[in-house]
């Protein structure tokens, strides 16, 4: 195929995935006037010559009925409207996604589709979130991540926070360096998940920071450490023990609850809790979580569940329910 003819296949491709759909064929003259307005002047049987082209060499599934009356629309498509949909609401959901970026993935995304499921998308997708990131450099520091991810290599970074002035500044003078491993999408943001440089005791240490307050990462040329310990790593069990991804110890944490409020339980932290009952409509239930003050606050937050054990943990949400309280008690 000549590059001229390549460059006419080309542009018929763009004029049939812009232009139709299964509720919207389009004539062999309408293709002509199309491909005129391109610039290509074609006759009918260039243009049979091309879609066959396109089905054949390209896989492109082209679909027509047969006669001189024949209309022709793109069938299959790469994604599907509905597919394209579930992720548009997916970004225009994502807290971590500045809404400049976001824009700019979502016309990329709807140029995949017809003008008219585009429009139809436009009128039906509604941008739920309102808060979000302002920090440009999420996709660059995804990128970076991802070279240091394949190329083995510990990374070093600055991580930011937000001071009074609704700016982010640094948190620390100190670089932060780790073992990076992999990147984890939870509770609406992407975290980097690794390991501390050092070991304590005969393990590393745990660690996961928000992508989005990183800045000046920097690929080390020393080969990052922790293979053996990520080998038992799971994501899903990591991310369910962790509200809000706290890092630190994990324990074994048992509550009392009445019985309607078990879904909750299996929702956070999946079927292998442990569950017995303790009483008519009462049961105790143990699950493995870091004790964080964000968990704390959610089974404060449930009102009947009631910590047993650990000791520790018990003593931590009666003081964080105290502290609570003489903090009203001193607005009154």
């Amino acid at each position: 195929m000549s590059d001229f003819s390549k460059n006419r296949v080309l542009a018929l491709y763009k004029i049939l995935i812009k232009n139709t759909d299964e509720q919207h064929p389009i004539s062999m003259q309408d293709i002509l006037t199309y491909m005129d307005s391109e610039g290509y002047y074609c006759s009918e049987d260039s243009i049979l010559r091309y879609i066959k082209q396109l089905r054949n060499e390209l896989g492109v599934d082209v679909i027509s009925n047969r006669g001189r009356n024949a209309r022709y629309f793109i069938g299959n498509r790469l994604l599907e409207k509905e597919e394209l949909k579930l992720i548009i609401d997916s970004i225009n959901a994502s807290s971590f996604i500045e809404k400049s970026i976001a824009t700019k993935m979502i016309d990329k995304l709807k140029c995949t589709m017809s003008t008219y499921d585009s429009e139809e998308l436009d009128r039906s997708v509604l941008g739920i979130n309102i808060a979000k990131a302002e920090n440009k450099k999420i996709l660059y520091n995804v990128n970076i991540i991802q070279e240091a991810l394949s190329k083995g290599v510990q990374i070093s970074f600055d991580y930011m926070g937000w001071d009074k002035h609704k700016k982010l500044i640094k948190k620390s003078e100190r670089r932060y360096n780790m073992n990076p491993w992999a990147l984890i999408w939870a509770n609406d943001r992407y975290y980097l998940y690794g390991y501390d440089v050092k070991k304590t005791g005969d393990v590393f240490t745990e660690r996961n920071y928000r992508v989005d307050k990183l800045d000046n990462i920097q690929l080390s040329d020393i080969p990052r450490d922790g293979k053996t310990q990520h080998r038992s790593f799971n994501a899903n069990t990591y991310v369910s023990r962790r509200m809000g991804m706290f890092s630190g110890k994990e324990q074994a944490i048992t509550v009392r609850i009445p019985e309607y409020l078990i879904g909750a339980f299996i929702d956070q932290f999946g079927k292998r809790i442990a569950i017995s009952e303790e009483s008519e409509d009462v049961l105790l239930v143990t699950f493995f979580a870091v004790p964080s003050v964000i968990l704390l606050g959610w089974l404060a937050g449930l009102k009947v569940a009631e910590v047993v054990e650990p000791p520790n943990v018990r003593e931590d949400i009666i003081n964080l329910l105290q502290q609570n309280m003489n903090l009203y008690n001193k607005k009154n």
